[in-house]
């Protein structure tokens, strides 16, 4: 259960809340902050959400690239806390190298609340879950930016500069996801959905440039 409460913290049976301050966040001095939620791990602006292959909102993409995850069955809190343009601060820990941050709270400094991340067994599986579906997609761009596995730390995926966010199926070698470079043109298809947050796909096959399309499976190591 979730909580919300002007001006104070309600948290249910399950623990961890989601927090609406009455106070502006801009008036309180971050040190205050860190005396609750930890170290200050990034700020920045909101650029979009992190979305899955079946469109679910799965965390918060910042302009620097800096990302972070909550468990899908908070996704309707966390998109009633945030929106793309709002200025953030979190509060966590930072892994530098994949700009990836294991966060505990994230304030909006724009609207003054703050999220309180929870564990996934602190809430209920929404019905949604089971009901999304994909299609069939294609998207093709020069790379933006990577997004992280939340707990294994690899590459799980990768923005597109036409804002596709293209997932790399779960048997996909660490060599092949290592051996894609920022900047890069790329060709995907596969299966995905395109919600109002944005578009995402996990990616079947893929190549590189006008080359032609290669098979993904757990053998390849790289793109011929």
């Amino acid at each position: 259960m979730i909580g919300i409460m002007l001006g104070g913290i309600v948290c249910g049976e399950a623990g961890p809340c989601l927090v609406w301050s009455a106070e502006p966040v801009l008036s309180v001095a971050a040190t205050q902050h860190d005396q609750v939620h930890g170290a200050l791990a990034a700020e920045g602006t909101v650029d979009r959400f992190i979305l899955d292959p079946r469109g679910e909102v799965e965390g918060l993409f910042l302009a620097d690239g800096t990302h972070l995850y909550v468990t899908s069955r908070a996704a309707d809190q966390l998109v009633r806390a945030f929106v793309p343009g709002n200025v953030v601060r979190v509060y966590g820990r930072l892994m530098p190298d994949e700009r990836l941050v294991q966060a505990d709270a994230v304030i909006n400094v724009t609207t003054g609340t703050t999220f309180t991340v929870p564990l996934r067994l602190d809430l209920p599986m929404q019905e949604q879950e089971h009901t999304l579906s994909m299609t069939e997609m294609s998207a093709a761009g020069t790379i933006r930016a990577f997004f992280y596995h939340p707990l294994k730390h690899t590459i799980q995926g990768m923005l597109l500069s036409d804002e596709t966010q293209v997932r790399f199926p779960p048997d996909a070698s660490p060599a092949l996801r290592r051996s894609f470079h920022v900047g890069e043109h790329v060709r995907v298809r596969g299966n995905g959905t395109t919600n109002r947050f944005g578009r995402a796909v996990e990616a079947l096959a893929i190549g590189r440039n006008s080359a032609a399309l290669v098979p993904l499976d757990a053998s390849l190591q790289r793109l011929p």
